[in-house]
């Protein structure tokens, strides 16, 4: 892979930039504008990411470029990417950060991205051969008035076994915000506007690096309606280390994005949610306040309605104890 280098400044630390020289048709301002940014981030999966590039290089889609997060990985992953060498015609951006969790992956991504659409796929992860060239020509076929009122498009993913997880969206598709559609549960991928995405960055908690990767989805159903397709996209892949594989661990060692994500649910989204749904965003929210330090009265003052929560501090307070008990608290700085 041709490469020059440049160095950036993301977020907290430095990212050193590589890239090929594949050339894309240019904006009116002299950028390069490809379809897709697919953004791929890493850490320390070097054997799983190889097997991602490859499948984005079967891709019929080649208006893309490839924008690989490194988060600080130890292992040879940089080695891979210098030496893959991709027949098609598709441009490689690789950018080595320190580590700071998928989600400073994210916004280092969103930062640099170029393409019109931003897609994430995981390292490890396969993207199907047409999944892309689907979304692109689902996405040309809608009426410009009606492009107009949306972000993106929704998709699906599959197992490893071709079993889709939870619902399909419905056969026609559908026009609606992320919120609207909670119900097709189950692993879905979405292509946004990257001109919208870089509109919501995740936030950062000091000392954290992971948080519930839709918030920034339900933070954009807001303003923006995406259409949902039964487009499948990528083979989803589970890794024995993985954060799904770990979820425990990763709640508990990020409670400050925990604890804002359900303090969102409970403020701003809960018109969408039924009373069942609201009691369990009351305790998880009390839950994961408590293990940031934040007690009862600034929780109580948080709240736009007081009955709900204190209902709920009784089951709060009792899983609080649980964790501590089963999961003595210490909050790992180094997890990814």
């Amino acid at each position: 892979m041709a490469t020059g280098s440049d160095l950036a400044s993301p977020g907290s630390g430095s990212a050193e930039i590589m890239k090929s020289g594949i050339p894309f048709r240019m904006s009116p301002s002299g950028a390069e504008v490809p379809f897709f940014t697919v953004f791929i981030p890493s850490y320390n999966r070097a054997a799983a990411l190889y097997q991602t590039l490859e499948s984005v290089e079967k891709s019929t889609c080649t208006d893309l470029e490839i924008l690989i997060v490194d988060d600080g990985s130890t292992d040879n992953t940089r080695e891979l990417v210098d030496g893959w060498h991709p027949e098609a015609p598709m441009k490689v951006i690789y950018i080595h950060q320190e580590n700071m969790g998928k989600i400073g992956a994210h916004n280092t991504a969103i930062k640099h991205a170029r393409g019109r659409f931003f897609i994430t796929l995981d390292a490890g992860d396969i993207l199907l051969p047409d999944g892309l060239e689907k979304i692109r020509k689902s996405w040309e076929g809608i009426p410009a008035e009606q492009r107009g009122k949306l972000a993106g498009i929704g998709v699906l993913c599959v197992r490893e076994d071709g079993s889709f997880p939870g619902r399909v969206f419905p056969e026609q598709g559908k026009d609606a915000n992320y919120l609207e559609m909670l119900e097709y549960t189950g692993e879905k991928r979405h292509a946004i506007l990257t001109s919208i995405m870089k509109d919501y960055p995740y936030p950062v908690i000091p000392g954290e690096k992971h948080i519930r990767p839709d918030l920034i989805l339900k933070r954009m159903a807001h303003d923006h309606d995406l259409r949902f397709l039964n487009i499948p996209v990528q083979v989803n892949v589970r890794e024995p280390d993985g954060i799904t594989a770990n979820i425990r661990n990763y709640r508990l060692n990020n409670p400050g994005g925990f604890r804002l994500y359900f303090l969102e649910e409970i403020t701003l989204h809960r018109r969408y949610y039924s009373r069942k749904k609201s009691f369990g965003d009351h305790w998880r929210y009390i839950r994961y306040s408590l293990h940031f330090g934040v007690g009862l009265v600034q929780q109580a003052r948080e709240m736009p309605r007081l009955f709900p929560w204190l209902a709920a501090v009784p089951v709060g307070i009792v899983k609080w104890l649980t964790d501590k008990l089963r999961h003595p608290f210490e909050k790992n700085r180094n997890n990814s």
